[in-house]
């Protein structure tokens, strides 16, 4: 792993090549495949930053640590999986059952249901399910994961300049203050106690998740996304003789961003933009730009936006209400005084300054149902207030009366991925020593028409480690089934694009 940043491009632009096969016309994949390929020969060519790592004791626990965290997150069925991974395997069920693209029905006239979802995560592991089953798959899936959290650490680590446990620690326990928010706002759920409770939830629709939580809950859109963020910081490590080269490079990483996690590429577009704009003008941007990476981003992004844009049902849009005084304890809460904490040192950085302003907009977006945007778009500006936090905290530079109020932050922000970690190791344990054989439940049941919404998040699915009820997509109806099932008879992207 002499370059961690060439093996990072690799490993989020297959799932691309694997989807252009799958869901296109071979008369567009195929010469869509060959810009692909060559933009990738130019893009990896290029001088980047060296990444490198040597192996270590300090690696050996950082492997571990970061195995344990994924064990624990229900990726690949070893550990308790939370309320959404019924979705999420459903998904993954029908990647490995379904010919690509899925379609649900297909009939001359009427509706034409189809898979209309973030699929570009599993498509490698689901391809290893399509030859050697769904166990063989799971455990592809739990290695393919671990390989994308190995590649985010260890590049954080370079890029903040101190090791990888420290990155890692912070990585698992950075979090807002949601056990305050229970505190102060008390509730009949979540609690303090037990420790197990989904703490996040304290503030109704708004939610700013832990990376934790977006491991255990939302892995397929978080995982690409942490990488790609961290592409596009260490891209501007390039030499100064480079720097024109810049541009493209982010473009082309945020492109493949809103491929797999297109809400969070929202969050991420307007720090790409100052990142660009940053150490190059208008005038040399538009003289020394690589256009055959520019026009590959603009392949991958439309390919996407038609794919995506299919299902109108889940393209609602609009500004919702929030009352001030509950606006403003959200946001200081989930992120708010960590980042005034902060001012002093960083208030000329654009980041910082970006940070704030998306921290307190996003909040009142809604695109979607529920509330999934205010999730989904605040992993960047959260990643990025991690980024700072870091930068302070790891500069021998940085005053201790800084220091001190913004570890007591992080020590009460940690209890949030505490919580969510409890509750794994709880059912976990509680599966494997506690309950017999015969109470243990592993076979599938029968496929689901519709679930409820998750109660008390401890005691979802009984004696079963993995949330697989709904089995396939197929079957589903309702509300919550819509923002995966779309009727694409009318859509551009079934017309002209889709393979049939």
């Amino acid at each position: 792993m002499k370059n961690l940043h060439r093996i990072s491009i690799l490993y989020l632009i297959f799932p691309f090549l694997l989807f252009l096969f799958g869901w296109l016309r071979l008369s567009i994949s195929i010469p869509i495949f060959l810009i692909i390929i060559f933009t990738l020969y130019q893009f990896l060519k290029q001088d980047f930053p060296l990444s490198t790592f040597r192996f270590s004791k300090t690696t050996a626990f950082c492997l571990l640590l970061t195995g344990s965290w994924l064990f624990l997150s229900g990726i690949g069925g070893y550990a308790f999986q939370n309320w959404d991974h019924h979705w999420r395997n459903a998904v993954f069920h029908d990647l490995i059952n379904f010919d690509f693209p899925i379609y649900y029905s297909q009939p001359e006239s009427g509706p034409i249901k189809m898979l209309v979802y973030y699929v570009g995560y599993w498509l490698p592991s689901a391809w290893i399910g399509k030859l050697f089953g769904w166990q063989i798959a799971n455990l592809f899936l739990f290695l393919w994961s671990w390989l994308g959290i190995i590649l985010i650490t260890l590049q954080l680590s370079n890029f903040l300049k101190t090791s990888p446990i420290k990155i890692t620690l912070l990585f698992i326990l950075f979090s807002g203050l949601d056990s305050l928010g229970v505190l102060f706002f008390p509730q009949e759920y979540p609690t303090l106690f037990p420790p197990v409770t989904h703490l996040e939830i304290w503030s109704g629709n708004l939610q700013y998740s832990s990376f934790t939580t977006q491991l255990f809950w939302v892995f397929n859109q978080a995982m690409p996304a942490w990488l790609c963020i961290v592409l596009i910081l260490e891209s501007s490590g390039l030499p100064l003789d480079k720097q024109e080269q810049v541009p493209a490079h982010k473009i082309f990483i945020w492109s493949l961003c809103f491929f797999f996690a297109p809400l969070a590429s929202i969050g991420l577009f307007p720090y790409v933009v100052i990142e660009i704009f940053k150490n190059t003008n208008i005038k040399s941007i538009l003289k020394n730009i690589n256009y055959s990476i520019l026009a590959s981003s603009i392949i991958i992004s439309l390919l996407s936006y038609f794919y995506f844009s299919s299902n109108t049902a889940a393209q609602t849009r609009g500004l919702q209400i929030i009352p001030f005084k509950e606006f403003i304890f959200f946001f200081l809460l989930e992120g708010g005084i960590l980042w005034l904490l902060l001012a002093p040192i960083k208030y000329r950085d654009p980041r910082w300054i970006i940070t704030g302003i998306l921290l307190i907009i996003i909040p009142f977006i809604q695109i979607g149902s529920g509330r999934d945007f205010v999730m989904r778009a605040s992993i960047a500006p959260l990643f990025y207030l991690m980024i700072l936090t870091g930068e302070t905290i790891f500069s021998k530079q940085t005053k201790q009366k800084l220091l001190i109020p913004i570890y007591i932050l992080l020590l009460i922000g940690a209890l949030t991925p505490l919580y969510e970690i409890n509750r794994s190791i709880y059912r976990t344990y509680e599966y494997y020593f506690i309950l017999d054989e015969e109470q243990r439940l592993t076979t599938l049941p029968m496929p689901a028409t519709e679930i409820q919404p998750a109660g008390r998040l401890e005691a979802e699915h009984p004696n079963r480690l993995v949330a697989d009820e709904i089995v396939s997509l197929e079957f589903m109806q309702g509300e919550l089934a819509e923002n995966f099932i779309a009727n694409v008879r009318q859509t551009l992207y079934y017309k002209y694009l889709a393979k049939r």
